[in-house]
């Protein structure tokens, strides 16, 4: 599927599906010139267009079609017609913008500015369509499409009549495609998501190309608009905007919310890809030149660039770069994703003040002081790898961070930034940094006392529970073997808790239900099992890893758990497995993280998802938030003050009561 689309306002942009998010690329200077946060967790394609002078975007996510306003970043009214397609790309047919939709083997059409579909399915192929592109030939709109046995077909964007005889490129399934006109002879780039090949296709004026068919990769099942005349859809000289970053008419766009922009440096190599000139193509029913090939391609469009036609593409390692047409030089500046995402967060109190710190990708810390909303002190390169999570608690007097990454436990002094630990135990986090060596990866972590220790309880990535002392750095316990499928530990009073994915038991079969998975509370202490076994929830009940905390609420305590497959929240009493409410449904695919806090007598719930939202729930009702571009990977909370941490590289403070952003901050 493609991820990639172009657009014209006030110069040639590209647009990528980053995450819940569309970033947009000024294809001239390199530069990101913002980001749409959607609220949809799984876009697979996307096309562009102009609707009223305004440049717009059209997604695919959960087989529905979603449009957005690019200048405000808000959804569009119109609602399409009939089941969403999987291959998206858009164009101008009679004045009025349209959209081109593969559904299984037939390719439909859609009035944008109405919705409504335009007359009804073409049935042009016997294999669900996998690739489309839009190129105008002798002034008239034509779609190619390809599919999955790797026939690609032409037909007339108005008529939907066939424009030519198919031909047929043998291989793997098309995944790509994108198409121009190029001094009058149609240049063709065909793709199976690994190179990009570049063929002359010919006149087209025909019923097939001249030279025969061709053959190679491309990519555009999200395509490039075109426009009868031969340029792609043009949006104008109409702002966007994301996030209060405009995409500027002159082409001098700003940055806001996106990853940095690559400036500067040769456009020819990112990660690999790469123009090859030359070499053979693939033939069927006749022969062709193969001109070009780019390495390592996800999808392509094709974009006007100082006039003429420009192939732009985007690999693997997410770079968009522009290539000329036929020859694939390089054209523009590239622009690649430096985003480095926060992976974890968390909230004590040090020195008087409310402190967050955070983890980051690379291994990087940082510490955020929350009564000020300002960075504190400088980063800490605590880590190698990382960092998988963070938990707080009192040492020796002072409350510390212990932060799980690269198979090491360290420990921070909160108020200071400095390594903090024990000084007795050449294994300890001592003075120097020293790290406690835990041989295998932390997954699960959380601090409590136990007789008269103060611990790190561990699940590590040999599936076994571990309790570390953190004032030795000796293993205080463990191995323990029982809570390989453990989700969370937490301390509630004296008694630390073990809540653990199982398989709910059959009484009348007296065996274990493979087909459900559930949550299963322990005393870990006295390793007991308490209450019954609590379903999951959707899809089968699988429960997906990790966002589940437990919290004291009412004098017992509660399970609050986002680990259902769809993507509802659940709260459970621990001790009985009892359900509290019924499940709380808001966010646009999976739950990725919950906090939950006790405000005047109220459980208050925060939860997060991958579709870059988080929700504020009180007494089952949910205040939506919205503005991270990426998937939430953590949450923390204190007082009435929310911490988001984002894989667009972005930590957030929000107001609980009123879900305000209040500051935010990039690590990087």
């Amino acid at each position: 599927m493609s991820c990639l689309t172009v657009i014209e306002a006030g110069g040639p942009h590209a647009i990528i599906v980053r995450g819940p998010a569309l970033e947009i690329i000024d294809l001239t200077s390199g530069a990101s010139a913002g980001s749409i946060p959607t609220g949809l967790a799984r876009i697979t394609a996307v096309a562009g267009a102009e609707l009223d002078g305004r440049p717009i975007a059209i997604c695919v996510a959960n087989e529905r079609l979603h449009g957005f306003d690019l200048a405000s970043g808000e959804p569009l009214e119109a609602t399409f017609a009939g089941a969403g397609p999987q291959v998206i790309t858009a164009g101008v047919m009679s004045g009025r913008p349209v959209l081109i939709g593969g559904t299984g083997t037939a390719l439909r059409r859609w009035d944008i500015a109405t919705g409504t579909e335009i007359g009804g399915p073409l049935e042009v192929h016997r294999a669900p369509i996998t690739a489309l592109a839009l190129v105008t030939v002798a002034g008239r709109p034509t779609v190619i499409s390809a599919d999955g046995s790797g026939v690609i077909q032409r037909s007339d964007l108005a008529t939907g009549e066939e424009a030519g005889e198919p031909f047929h490129r043998p291989g793997g399934p098309i995944t790509a495609l994108a198409a121009a006109e190029v001094d009058d002879e149609v240049v063709i780039a065909i793709g199976d998501g690994g190179d990009l090949s570049i063929a002359a296709a010919g006149t087209w004026t025909g019923s097939a190309p001249e030279g025969g068919p061709i053959a190679g990769p491309s990519a555009q099942a999200g395509g490039s608009p075109a426009e009868a005349g031969g340029s792609p859809a043009q949006a104008g000289g109409s702002s966007a905007q994301a996030g209060g970053s405009p995409v500027q008419a002159g082409g001098s766009p700003a940055q806001a919310g996106g990853s940095p922009a690559q400036a500067g440096g040769s456009p020819a190599q990112a990660g690999g890809s790469s123009a090859q000139a030359g070499g053979p193509s693939a033939q069927a029913g006749g022969s062709s030149v193969r001109i070009a090939s780019v390495e390592e391609v996800a999808a392509a469009a094709v974009a006007s660039v100082d006039g003429r036609p420009a192939l732009i593409t985007l690999g693997h390692d997410e770079s968009v770069r522009g290539w000329s047409l036929p020859d694939a030089a390089p054209v523009g500046r590239p622009w690649a994703d430096e985003t480095v995402s926060i992976t974890a967060v968390a909230i004590a109190h040090a020195g008087g003040r409310p402190i967050a710190i955070s983890g980051d990708g690379d291994g990087t810390l940082r510490r955020w002081d929350l009564s000020t909303l300002t960075p504190l002190g400088d980063r800490i390169q605590g880590h190698s790898a990382w960092v998988r999570a963070i938990a707080t608690t009192r040492l020796d007097g002072r409350t510390v961070a212990v932060t799980a990454a690269d198979r090491t436990l360290r420990i921070w002094d909160l108020e200071t930034g400095a390594p903090a630990g024990a000084t007795s135990a050449p294994a300890a986090g001592d003075a120097d940094g020293t790290p406690i060596d835990t041989r295998y990866q932390t997954t699960v972590l959380t601090s409590a006392t136990w007789n008269g220790m103060t611990i790190a309880v561990c699940l590590h990535s040999d599936g076994r529970t571990r309790a570390w002392d953190l004032a030795t750095g000796k293993l205080a316990a463990g191995p323990l073997q029982e809570w390989a499928g453990a989700r969370a530990f937490a301390q509630v009073g004296e008694v630390i808790y073990a809540v653990t994915e199982d398989h709910p038991y059959d009484e009348e079969s007296a065996s274990y239900d493979v087909t459900e998975t559930a949550l299963r509370a322990w005393d870990l202490s006295a390793g007991t099992v308490l209450g019954q076994a609590m379903i999951g929830g959707g899809h089968g009940g699988t429960v997906t890893w990790p966002p589940v905390k437990v919290v004291e609420f009412g004098g017992r305590p509660v399970i609050v758990s986002g680990a259902g497959d769809d993507g509802r929240l659940r709260l459970w009493d621990l001790t009985t497995g009892e359900l509290l409410t019924e499940p709380l449904a808001g966010h646009d695919g999976e739950l990725t993280a919950v906090a939950a806090i006790v405000h005047e007598e109220r459980l208050v719930v925060v939860s997060g998802g991958e579709d870059g939202t988080l929700r504020i729930w009180d007494q089952g009702r949910g205040t939506r938030l919205t503005g991270h571009t990426g998937r939430i990977t953590a949450v923390a909370l204190d007082g009435t003050q929310v911490v988001s941490a984002s894989d667009d590289g972005t930590l957030r403070v929000w107001d609980l009561m009123t879900g305000s952003l209040k500051a935010r901050f990039r690590a990087r």
